[in-house]
């Protein structure tokens, strides 16, 4: 079962994305060539998606924290755990795959969150170099490189399904290794 993070989260995070792909899907014309004036839709269809991703492993990581939280009164060491994981969470930004993989390995000892990231015709190798590509135009977007980066349609759509299919990874290894390492029975309770 999928952790609230992926299924309520991030899909609802994603669907800006997809509405921006619909309103440049309804400017086209017909005419040969590219449309005009509506570059800046891919533009921001990027920054939200990436956007979507921090913010998905954010919540992964608070609901994960949650998953651990001991029943009261026995707390033992879940208070130093939950501040540190928060205060870790405070501190995250740029969620390329290092800063990613050091976030979750800190917060919940799964030594490299990336090794699972691969489905059919995408290596872990890939969905790296994919995942920083697109945090390298998210960073250009977002703090106004001079000429502007040009997204296609395409990669835009693209972007948006790659974080998602991520994201199930990231949240079936961070899953598996609450329950096969730290002995949790359901992590994401329904």
């Amino acid at each position: 079962m999928p952790s609230n993070a992926l299924t309520y989260h991030l899909d609802q995070l994603l669907k800006d994305a997809a509405e921006l792909d619909e309103i440049h899907n309804q400017s086209r014309t017909g005419l040969p060539g590219r449309p005009y004036g509506v570059a800046s839709l891919n533009r921001a269809a990027v920054v939200i998606s990436v956007s979507a991703w921090e913010s998905y492993v954010e919540e992964l990581l608070r609901e994960a924290l949650e998953a651990l939280r001991p029943p009261i009164p026995h707390l033992g060491n879940w208070p130093a755990l939950n501040a540190f994981i928060r205060g870790e969470l405070g501190r995250f930004n740029t969620p390329n795959s290092n800063n990613v993989a050091n976030l979750i390995n800190r917060c919940l000892g799964l030594p490299d969150v990336t090794t699972s990231w691969k489905w059919q015709n995408c290596t872990p190798a890939q969905a790296i170099g994919f995942l920083d590509s697109a945090l390298d135009l998210r960073h250009e977007i977002a703090h106004g490189v001079h000429p502007r980066p040009i997204i296609h349609l395409s990669y835009s759509k693209r972007l948006a399904v790659f974080i998602q299919r991520l994201a199930r990874c990231t949240d079936d290894a961070v899953r598996n290794h609450l329950t096969t390492t730290l002995g949790l029975v359901n992590p994401w309770p329904a």
